[in-house]
């Protein structure tokens, strides 16, 4: 007979245990001596906890590296298998001597029945969630045995699909259409293949293992719910789960900054689960405010326990004081659709985040710092957390907390349906109250999204054509269930300060997504292989995905193919490539579109180290056009999120920054065009336009400059302004009849410069080129270098030229390392100084240059 499965929300990672006084709980982790086998396999072998079975089988040296060529394929055998993971750990006289003692699971991945001493104490079916047992009476003193058997994901899920006699749409699944498993499983969807990422179906421990002790009382969770913010006072209720094993008499101490602000009364509690709620304050706040807005600061605020005089446990959590809404008001266009922190609309400049490695335990928090690096560093002040992947651990939460990026929330479900099965939809439930109360201590969360656009795929994919009218009622049906009601009720009961959108994208009341409200993914560039400029025709109110691919750097292509895979369209390559595109022409996928974008704007390179080259160039100018549009349409357009940040294995794709944390033309492009003043230069009609959006949130005095050159660095034209930048906005602060501007010059080869300068000192800058690319001509530019090594760490190099040097990229074999800039342009006359960090010597040898100058030349 199978034991009742046990679900408890465990303590949350972002609270910290404290206990002074006696000992009134005990907690260790179990994560040593772990092993594993192949379900039938006499053998068992060396395992890490937590990990999964793929990073196992590396370690144990039999498979392939999966990222290398097409070994991907050699390893689709392991998710049909079963797995066993046992590890034996002691259980000393101090744990056996508590009133209870708790197995607790952060993450299990995914089916798994957990053997205790040889008794089934769980059986888990859902990777976003913890699981606990109460193992006392399993457990004895000394040695004791734990043992996890995984069934396979896939084959699970299969016996549940030939149980339904209708499709349930899966996209992206890389799997026949009638063969994909995901929509039954609760588990990683990005695991069974994207369009950007490799299919390797995990399955293991893949958080920490634990058993806590504990005597008569334990709080599980507690929640730092505002309830009125101001410039004087901000007040809260700290709310706290409490479970006893008796009837109690128990105290608490609510601290801030580890001073004691309020002092509640011992109070009875009864046996079971019961919630408190203490009212405390924090007067003359400090507000938390994004990147590049202001301070992040965050306050440590900590509940104590008490029984009589002896402190019984400690959880703690930091907040940040803000307010924040998503506010979508009626307007003569439709509806807004903006933040709005601290009672101002702020415009979300940022990406798109994906893990940064498949194999989710080697998504470090080395990982979670270099992105947000990365995202700081490039000026974003908001990331979207995608639905295809995971609910991020608390860690990643705290480095955008300390940094100021919010955090745009989806649930975990994209492009698919889900299926009608009651226990599926209480799976669900529970997922969401979980994560929900998980996370919402954190400031940087901003939004709860119930999906990832599965209203888009019902409304326009031809998904209502795929099933009779009768099977589409049910799969609707459905969908409503989760997205109008699950979901919302979740955040609305454990989060209700924070919104909650029902898709992405889409319009008010649940419609399809609209430019005059709601959010947009625009990709009409890319898959629908149109112009640049389309970006700025309807643009939309919040444009939370679009994009571009490119290559990764060689360095990066070298560590997943061989010298013989070097070609756009080599069996590697396109192995590689997951966006395909029939609808265009049979066999057309990514790789064509790169290229396809490429001869619109560029000359095609012969070698394809220039290929690879010029289209990261492509890429960068693509979303660089798109991001000053979002931006110079403000406050219409208040948001601009492109996909993607990261990758989560070396391979070409819309990331900006790829695998191995080397940013691409395109990141250096974003941190321009994301800059806190940012000139946006463009063609209107018969004029050149400069407007200026400014993110300061006071108005300023200013200098534009306005400059044409030509490709020698001669001044043609040029026109200076003193002018007022005015706050949180966008205006236009020049207009040029372009006539003007070509009476100057008897050649195309000009360049138009805007410079804006706060006293001497440049605080935002541009060019602009009048024809595409492709139609201009570079002579050899003479770039001169003169390389100073500032420090162990650290060079500058200094740059000129005598001819313009067209997006000049800076390369190193080995050497890793940051530069301060990258892919820019150099105008003859000017001194360009670039700083390079690396903890290795011999930069100056390695240091190699491109430019389109030399990209185009067939020598």
């Amino acid at each position: 007979m199978k034991k009742r499965i046990l679900f408890v929300l465990l303590l949350l990672t972002s609270l910290t245990w404290s206990c002074t006084g006696p000992k009134n709980n005990l907690d260790f982790l179990i994560e040593s001596d772990w092993q594993f086998r192949k379900a039938g396999d006499k053998e068992w072998l060396k395992a890490t906890v937590p990990g999964c079975v793929h990073t196992d089988l590396l370690d144990n040296s039999l498979i392939p590296d999966p990222f290398f060529q097409k070994n991907e394929l050699a390893v689709k055998w392991i998710e049909n298998a079963d797995w066993e993971y046992q590890t034996t750990f002691t259980v000393s006289d101090e744990m056996a001597a508590f009133e209870n003692a708790d197995l607790q699971f952060g993450g299990l991945d995914t089916y798994a029945d957990v053997y205790l001493n040889d008794s089934l104490v769980l059986e888990a079916d859902n990777m976003f969630v913890a699981w606990e047992v109460p193992a006392k009476r399993y457990l004895k003193k000394g040695e004791n045995q734990l043992r996890i058997y995984f069934h396979s994901a896939v084959n699970t899920g299969m016996k549940k699909l030939k149980n339904v006699p209708y499709l349930i749409m899966a996209a992206n699944e890389l799997a026949p259409e009638n063969e994909r498993t995901n929509v039954f499983t609760r588990k990683a969807p990005f695991h069974y293949g994207w369009d950007w990422g490799p299919r390797l179906v995990t399955c293991g421990v893949w958080k920490p293992v634990r058993i806590q002790g504990w005597n008569n009382a334990r709080m599980n969770n507690i929640y730092i719910k505002p309830v009125l913010i101001n410039k004087e006072v901000a007040n809260y209720k700290a709310i706290v789960d409490v479970v006893t094993n008796s009837i109690a008499k128990i105290s608490f101490d609510v601290l801030v900054e580890n001073k004691i602000v309020v002092s509640k009364p011992a109070e009875i509690f009864q046996k079971g689960n019961n919630q408190i709620a203490i009212d405390f304050k924090i007067e003359n706040p400090e507000f938390w405010w994004t990147n590049g807005l202001g301070e992040h600061k965050l306050y440590n605020v900590e509940v104590r326990m008490n029984e009589g005089k002896n402190e019984i446990q400690g959880l703690s959590a930091k907040i940040g004081v803000r307010t924040l809404e998503l506010v979508r008001t009626p307007d003569s266009l439709g509806n807004t659709f903006h933040f709005r922190l601290n009672g101002v609309p702020v415009f979300m400049k940022g990406s798109n985040y994906i893990p940064s490695d498949i194999f989710l335990t080697r998504n470090t928090i080395r990982n979670y710092k270099r992105v947000v690096s990365d995202a700081v560093n490039a000026n974003m002040n908001m990331l979207r957390i995608w639905g295809g992947a995971v609910y991020e651990s608390d860690e990643f939460y705290d480095l955008l907390d300390e940094n100021g990026i919010l955090a745009w929330n989806d649930f975990m479900f994209s492009c698919n349906m889900q299926p009608d099965d009651s226990l599926h939809l209480e799976n669900i439930r529970k997922e969401a109250i979980y994560n929900v109360k998980r996370l919402r201590n954190h400031p940087s969360i901003a939004l709860w999204c119930g999906n990832n656009e599965n209203l888009r795929a019902w409304n326009d994919w031809g998904w209502k054509q795929k099933v009779t009218k009768e099977q589409g009622d049910v799969l609707w049906a459905v969908y409503e269930k989760i997205f109008y009601k699950i979901l919302p009720d979740a955040v609305q009961m454990f989060h209700p300060e924070i919104s909650y959108w029902p898709s992405s994208p889409q319009t008010e009341n649940n419609k399809g997504s609209d430019p005059s409200s709601g959010d947009e993914h625009d990709w009409r560039i890319w898959f629908g292989d149109v112009p640049f400029s389309t970006y700025s025709k309807n643009v939309c109110r919040f444009v939370s995905e679009y994009g571009l691919q490119s290559f990764p750097e060689m360095k990066t292509i070298k560590a997943f193919a061989a010298d013989s895979d070097m070609a756009y369209r080599s069996p590697v390559m396109e192995h590689r490539q997951r966006s395909l595109m029939p609808w265009i022409a049979d066999g057309f996928n990514g790789n064509e579109m790169i290229m396809t974008y490429i001869k619109r704007y560029y000359q095609v390179p012969e070698k394809f180290e220039n290929f690879v080259y010029v289209s990261q160039l492509m890429q960068a100018e693509g979303v660089k056009y798109a991001i000053e549009t979002h931006r110079r349409n403000m406050p219409h357009c208040m948001g601009s999120l492109y996909w993607q940040i990261n990758d989560c294995w070396p391979t070409m794709s819309w990331s900006s920054v790829d695998y191995f944390g080397r940013w691409k033309a395109l990141h250096y492009a974003v941190k321009k065009a994301f800059a806190p003043v940012c000139p946006v230069i463009f063609r209107e009609k018969s004029n050149i336009v400069v407007s200026i959006a400014n993110d300061d949130l006071k108005t300023k005095n200013a200098s534009l400059e306005a400059r044409l050159y030509d490709f020698n660095g001669k001044v043609l034209w040029e026109k200076k302004l003193e002018i007022q930048l005015e706050a949180n906005s966008s205006q236009i602060y020049l207009s040029v009849p372009e006539s003007e501007l070509s009476d100057k010059s008897a050649t195309p080869n000009t360049v138009f410069e805007a410079v804006v300068k706060s006293g001497d000192q440049i605080i935002g800058e541009n060019l602009f080129y009048f024809k595409d690319f492709k139609d201009l001509h570079f002579d050899n530019p003479n770039i001169k270098k003169i390389i100073t090594k500032l420090s162990d760490q650290e060079y500058e190099i200094q740059l000129t030229a005598e001819k313009l040097a067209k997006n000049i990229a800076f390369f190193t074999d080995h050497t890793e390392g940051f530069f301060s800039d990258n892919y820019f342009d150099i105008i003859p006359g000017k001194i360009y100084k670039i700083r390079f960090k690396s903890v290795i010597d011999g930069f100056e040898k390695e240091l190699k240059t491109i430019t389109l100058n030399e990209a185009y030349s067939k020598d």
